[in-house]
Protein backbone atom coordinates (compact mmCIF):
# COMPACT_ATOMS: atom_id res chain seq x y z
CA UNK A 1 0.00 0.00 0.00
CA UNK A 2 1.39 3.39 -0.99
CA UNK A 3 1.83 6.33 1.36
CA UNK A 4 -1.19 8.23 0.03
CA UNK A 5 -3.43 5.17 0.33
CA UNK A 6 -2.24 4.61 3.91
CA UNK A 7 -3.07 8.20 4.81
CA UNK A 8 -6.53 7.93 3.27
CA UNK A 9 -7.15 4.71 5.21
CA UNK A 10 -6.05 6.38 8.45
CA UNK A 11 -8.27 9.41 7.76
CA UNK A 12 -11.30 7.16 7.23
CA UNK A 13 -10.63 5.44 10.54
CA UNK A 14 -10.04 8.80 12.23
CA UNK A 15 -13.23 10.52 11.08
CA UNK A 16 -15.23 7.48 12.15
CA UNK A 17 -13.55 7.62 15.56
CA UNK A 18 -14.38 11.33 15.90
CA UNK A 19 -18.03 10.66 15.05
CA UNK A 20 -18.15 7.84 17.59
CA UNK A 21 -16.77 10.12 20.31
CA UNK A 22 -19.51 12.72 19.73
CA UNK A 23 -22.36 10.34 18.87
CA UNK A 24 -23.81 10.46 22.38
CA UNK A 25 -24.39 14.19 21.95
CA UNK A 26 -26.88 13.57 19.16
CA UNK A 27 -29.28 12.22 21.78
CA UNK A 28 -28.88 15.13 24.19
CA UNK A 29 -31.72 17.66 24.46
CA UNK A 30 -31.24 21.16 23.12
CA UNK A 31 -30.06 23.85 25.50
CA UNK A 32 -27.14 24.17 27.92
CA UNK A 33 -25.69 20.72 28.59
CA UNK A 34 -22.62 21.84 30.55
CA UNK A 35 -21.76 24.85 32.69
CA UNK A 36 -18.79 25.36 35.00
CA UNK A 37 -17.00 28.43 36.46
CA UNK A 38 -13.45 29.16 35.34
CA UNK A 39 -11.82 32.36 36.58
CA UNK A 40 -14.16 35.28 35.90
CA UNK A 41 -15.99 33.23 33.25
CA UNK A 42 -18.65 30.61 33.12
CA UNK A 43 -17.68 27.96 30.57
CA UNK A 44 -20.83 26.71 28.85
CA UNK A 45 -21.62 24.14 26.20
CA UNK A 46 -24.92 24.61 24.43
CA UNK A 47 -26.61 22.38 21.88
CA UNK A 48 -28.78 23.91 19.16
CA UNK A 49 -30.11 21.27 16.77
CA UNK A 50 -26.96 19.62 15.37
CA UNK A 51 -24.60 22.35 16.57
CA UNK A 52 -22.51 22.37 19.72
CA UNK A 53 -21.36 25.78 20.94
CA UNK A 54 -18.60 26.46 23.48
CA UNK A 55 -18.96 29.91 25.04
CA UNK A 56 -17.51 32.00 27.83
CA UNK A 57 -19.94 34.10 29.86
CA UNK A 58 -18.68 36.84 32.15
CA UNK A 59 -19.81 35.79 35.62
CA UNK A 60 -19.91 39.27 37.18
CA UNK A 61 -22.11 41.13 34.74
CA UNK A 62 -23.44 38.32 32.57
CA UNK A 63 -23.45 40.87 29.76
CA UNK A 64 -20.81 39.36 27.49
CA UNK A 65 -21.20 35.97 25.87
CA UNK A 66 -18.27 34.97 23.66
CA UNK A 67 -18.32 31.99 21.33
CA UNK A 68 -15.05 30.04 21.46
CA UNK A 69 -15.81 27.01 19.28
CA UNK A 70 -18.65 25.56 17.24
CA UNK A 71 -18.92 21.91 16.27
CA UNK A 72 -21.22 20.53 13.59
CA UNK A 73 -22.18 17.14 15.04
CA UNK A 74 -22.99 15.86 11.54
CA UNK A 75 -19.83 17.22 9.93
CA UNK A 76 -17.16 17.73 12.65
CA UNK A 77 -14.34 18.66 10.24
CA UNK A 78 -16.30 21.53 8.71
CA UNK A 79 -14.99 24.59 10.52
CA UNK A 80 -18.12 26.63 11.24
CA UNK A 81 -16.63 29.95 12.35
CA UNK A 82 -15.22 32.21 9.64
CA UNK A 83 -12.26 33.14 11.82
CA UNK A 84 -11.24 29.49 12.28
CA UNK A 85 -11.40 29.01 8.51
CA UNK A 86 -9.21 32.11 8.09
CA UNK A 87 -6.66 30.78 10.61
CA UNK A 88 -6.04 27.95 8.13
CA UNK A 89 -4.88 30.44 5.48
CA UNK A 90 -1.31 30.13 6.71
CA UNK A 91 -1.20 26.78 4.92
CA UNK A 92 -1.16 28.66 1.61
CA UNK A 93 2.43 29.70 2.35
CA UNK A 94 3.45 26.34 3.82
CA UNK A 95 1.15 23.60 2.57
CA UNK A 96 2.95 20.60 4.14
CA UNK A 97 3.74 21.54 7.73
CA UNK A 98 5.57 18.92 9.75
CA UNK A 99 5.59 20.76 13.07
CA UNK A 100 2.80 23.08 14.24
CA UNK A 101 2.44 25.18 17.39
CA UNK A 102 -0.88 26.59 18.58
CA UNK A 103 -0.89 29.23 21.30
CA UNK A 104 -4.37 28.69 22.71
CA UNK A 105 -6.56 25.62 22.37
CA UNK A 106 -10.15 26.45 23.33
CA UNK A 107 -12.52 23.83 21.98
CA UNK A 108 -9.76 22.41 19.81
CA UNK A 109 -11.56 22.82 16.47
CA UNK A 110 -8.47 23.94 14.55
CA UNK A 111 -6.11 21.31 16.07
CA UNK A 112 -8.77 18.66 15.37
CA UNK A 113 -8.85 19.61 11.69
CA UNK A 114 -5.07 19.93 11.34
CA UNK A 115 -4.57 16.56 13.03
CA UNK A 116 -6.92 14.94 10.51
CA UNK A 117 -5.86 16.57 7.24
CA UNK A 118 -2.11 16.52 7.93
CA UNK A 119 -1.42 12.97 9.18
CA UNK A 120 2.35 13.51 9.29
CA UNK A 121 2.27 16.75 11.29
CA UNK A 122 3.05 16.99 15.00
CA UNK A 123 0.84 19.56 16.75
CA UNK A 124 1.87 21.16 20.04
CA UNK A 125 -0.61 23.35 21.89
CA UNK A 126 -0.37 25.48 25.01
CA UNK A 127 -3.53 26.48 26.86
CA UNK A 128 -3.70 28.39 30.12
CA UNK A 129 -7.14 27.14 31.13
CA UNK A 130 -7.26 23.41 31.84
CA UNK A 131 -11.07 23.38 32.01
CA UNK A 132 -11.44 24.23 28.31
CA UNK A 133 -9.19 21.30 27.37
CA UNK A 134 -11.33 18.98 29.48
CA UNK A 135 -14.44 20.32 27.75
CA UNK A 136 -12.83 19.83 24.33
CA UNK A 137 -12.06 16.20 25.13
CA UNK A 138 -15.51 15.49 26.54
CA UNK A 139 -17.72 17.32 24.05
CA UNK A 140 -15.78 18.33 20.92
CA UNK A 141 -14.31 15.08 19.63
CA UNK A 142 -10.74 15.73 20.78
CA UNK A 143 -8.48 12.80 21.59
CA UNK A 144 -4.90 13.65 22.44
CA UNK A 145 -2.15 11.35 21.14
CA UNK A 146 1.51 11.38 20.22
CA UNK A 147 0.84 13.85 17.38
CA UNK A 148 -1.63 16.12 19.17
CA UNK A 149 -0.52 17.32 22.58
CA UNK A 150 -1.61 20.09 24.93
CA UNK A 151 0.44 21.59 27.75
CA UNK A 152 -1.33 23.65 30.42
CA UNK A 153 0.88 26.72 30.47
CA UNK A 154 1.19 30.33 29.42
CA UNK A 155 1.63 30.01 25.65
CA UNK A 156 4.43 32.58 25.40
CA UNK A 157 6.37 31.04 28.26
CA UNK A 158 5.97 27.62 26.64
CA UNK A 159 7.42 28.92 23.38
CA UNK A 160 10.30 30.61 25.20
CA UNK A 161 11.21 27.32 26.88
CA UNK A 162 11.50 25.37 23.63
CA UNK A 163 14.95 24.66 22.23
CA UNK A 164 15.91 27.25 19.58
CA UNK A 165 16.64 24.39 17.19
CA UNK A 166 13.02 23.18 17.45
CA UNK A 167 11.53 24.96 14.45
CA UNK A 168 7.83 25.16 13.63
CA UNK A 169 6.41 25.39 10.11
CA UNK A 170 3.20 27.00 11.33
CA UNK A 171 2.53 29.02 14.49
CA UNK A 172 -1.06 29.91 15.36
CA UNK A 173 -1.80 32.61 17.91
CA UNK A 174 -5.38 32.43 19.18
CA UNK A 175 -5.28 33.66 22.76
CA UNK A 176 -8.16 36.12 23.08
CA UNK A 177 -9.80 36.08 26.49
CA UNK A 178 -13.56 35.87 26.83
CA UNK A 179 -14.09 39.61 26.42
CA UNK A 180 -12.25 39.61 23.11
CA UNK A 181 -8.97 41.13 24.27
CA UNK A 182 -5.54 39.72 23.53
CA UNK A 183 -2.92 39.84 26.33
CA UNK A 184 -0.27 42.45 25.57
CA UNK A 185 2.49 39.85 25.95
CA UNK A 186 1.27 38.29 22.68
CA UNK A 187 1.31 41.51 20.68
CA UNK A 188 4.80 42.97 21.11
CA UNK A 189 7.86 43.19 18.93
CA UNK A 190 9.72 40.90 21.33
CA UNK A 191 7.00 38.25 21.09
CA UNK A 192 6.93 38.30 17.30
CA UNK A 193 10.73 38.11 17.28
CA UNK A 194 10.43 35.00 19.45
CA UNK A 195 7.96 33.53 16.96
CA UNK A 196 10.30 34.29 14.05
CA UNK A 197 13.19 32.65 15.88
CA UNK A 198 11.09 29.52 16.40
CA UNK A 199 9.90 29.30 12.78
CA UNK A 200 11.47 27.23 10.04
CA UNK A 201 12.83 29.23 7.04
CA UNK A 202 9.52 28.73 5.20
CA UNK A 203 7.46 29.13 8.37
CA UNK A 204 4.29 31.17 8.78
CA UNK A 205 2.64 32.83 11.78
CA UNK A 206 -1.12 33.43 11.90
CA UNK A 207 -2.61 35.72 14.56
CA UNK A 208 -6.25 36.14 15.49
CA UNK A 209 -7.00 39.72 16.56
CA UNK A 210 -10.25 41.57 17.19
CA UNK A 211 -10.81 45.05 15.81
CA UNK A 212 -13.00 46.08 18.75
CA UNK A 213 -9.83 45.96 20.82
CA UNK A 214 -8.78 49.19 19.09
CA UNK A 215 -5.13 48.28 18.40
CA UNK A 216 -5.36 46.80 14.91
CA UNK A 217 -2.93 49.30 13.37
CA UNK A 218 -0.42 48.80 16.19
CA UNK A 219 -0.64 45.03 15.85
CA UNK A 220 -0.05 45.13 12.11
CA UNK A 221 2.80 47.65 12.37
CA UNK A 222 4.50 45.62 15.11
CA UNK A 223 4.39 42.30 13.29
CA UNK A 224 5.48 44.06 10.08
CA UNK A 225 8.63 45.21 11.89
CA UNK A 226 9.68 41.56 12.20
CA UNK A 227 8.41 39.84 9.05
CA UNK A 228 9.00 40.73 5.41
CA UNK A 229 5.48 39.91 4.21
CA UNK A 230 2.29 40.64 6.14
CA UNK A 231 -1.25 39.93 4.95
CA UNK A 232 -4.58 40.57 6.64
CA UNK A 233 -7.95 38.86 6.33
CA UNK A 234 -10.55 41.24 7.76
CA UNK A 235 -13.78 39.43 8.54
CA UNK A 236 -17.20 41.08 8.83
CA UNK A 237 -17.65 39.53 12.28
CA UNK A 238 -14.86 41.75 13.65
CA UNK A 239 -11.80 39.49 13.54
CA UNK A 240 -8.67 40.49 11.67
CA UNK A 241 -6.47 37.50 10.92
CA UNK A 242 -2.85 38.55 10.41
CA UNK A 243 -0.58 36.27 8.37
CA UNK A 244 3.16 36.92 8.42
CA UNK A 245 6.10 35.18 6.79
CA UNK A 246 9.50 35.73 5.25
CA UNK A 247 8.49 33.68 2.20
CA UNK A 248 8.37 35.41 -1.21
CA UNK A 249 5.33 37.66 -1.70
CA UNK A 250 2.10 36.39 -3.24
CA UNK A 251 -0.44 38.33 -5.27
CA UNK A 252 -4.15 38.14 -4.54
CA UNK A 253 -4.51 35.83 -7.54
CA UNK A 254 -1.74 33.57 -6.23
CA UNK A 255 -3.45 33.33 -2.85
CA UNK A 256 -6.81 32.37 -4.33
CA UNK A 257 -5.30 29.80 -6.70
CA UNK A 258 -3.24 28.19 -3.95
CA UNK A 259 -6.25 28.10 -1.63
CA UNK A 260 -8.32 26.35 -4.26
CA UNK A 261 -5.62 23.77 -5.00
CA UNK A 262 -4.97 23.16 -1.32
CA UNK A 263 -8.65 22.70 -0.56
CA UNK A 264 -9.10 20.27 -3.43
CA UNK A 265 -5.91 18.34 -2.70
CA UNK A 266 -6.67 17.88 1.01
CA UNK A 267 -10.41 17.56 0.61
CA UNK A 268 -11.21 20.25 3.18
CA UNK A 269 -14.79 20.19 4.46
CA UNK A 270 -14.77 24.01 4.76
CA UNK A 271 -14.47 26.75 2.10
CA UNK A 272 -10.88 27.97 2.45
CA UNK A 273 -11.15 29.76 -0.90
CA UNK A 274 -13.89 32.03 0.48
CA UNK A 275 -11.48 33.35 3.07
CA UNK A 276 -8.67 33.64 0.48
CA UNK A 277 -10.70 36.22 -1.44
CA UNK A 278 -10.67 38.40 1.69
CA UNK A 279 -6.86 38.53 2.09
CA UNK A 280 -5.00 41.76 1.28
CA UNK A 281 -1.46 43.00 1.82
CA UNK A 282 -1.14 45.03 5.01
CA UNK A 283 0.18 48.12 3.23
CA UNK A 284 -2.99 48.34 1.13
CA UNK A 285 -5.05 49.59 4.06
CA UNK A 286 -5.35 53.19 2.96
CA UNK A 287 -7.55 54.03 5.95
CA UNK A 288 -4.75 53.21 8.40
CA UNK A 289 -1.85 55.60 8.87
CA UNK A 290 0.85 53.38 10.31
CA UNK A 291 3.14 56.37 10.90
CA UNK A 292 0.74 57.68 13.54
CA UNK A 293 0.79 54.57 15.73
CA UNK A 294 3.50 53.04 17.88
CA UNK A 295 5.26 49.71 17.62
CA UNK A 296 4.26 47.67 20.66
CA UNK A 297 7.13 46.61 22.90
CA UNK A 298 7.26 44.77 26.21
CA UNK A 299 8.55 47.85 28.01
CA UNK A 300 6.19 50.36 26.42
CA UNK A 301 2.65 48.98 26.28
CA UNK A 302 0.06 51.79 26.04
CA UNK A 303 -1.75 52.40 29.32
CA UNK A 304 -5.08 51.82 27.63
CA UNK A 305 -4.07 48.35 26.45
CA UNK A 306 -5.87 45.47 28.09
CA UNK A 307 -3.98 43.73 30.90
CA UNK A 308 -4.42 39.98 31.23
CA UNK A 309 -3.92 40.07 35.01
CA UNK A 310 -7.60 41.02 35.25
CA UNK A 311 -8.32 37.38 34.50
CA UNK A 312 -7.72 35.05 37.42
CA UNK A 313 -6.77 32.00 35.34
CA UNK A 314 -3.55 30.21 36.08
CA UNK A 315 -2.18 26.80 35.11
Amino acid sequence: MGKEAEQQKWQLVNINAIKQRIFWLQKQPEGIIFSEPSGIHLVTVKKIKNWLILSLLERVTGSQHWTQSILNLNDPLNLALAYTQAMMLGLIWNSEPQKIYSAGFGGGSIPLVLHHYFPEAAIECAEIDSSTVEVAEKFFGIKLDERLQVTIADAREYLELQEPAAKYDLILIDVAFGNGYIPCSFATEEFYQLCRDRLSPQGVIVVNTLRQHGFEAENIKTINSIFAEVYVCRLPVGNSIIIATNNPPLTSGDIVRKAQLLGEDRGFAFPLIDRAYEVVKAEYFVNINFEEVATLRDASIPGSYFNSWLFDIHP
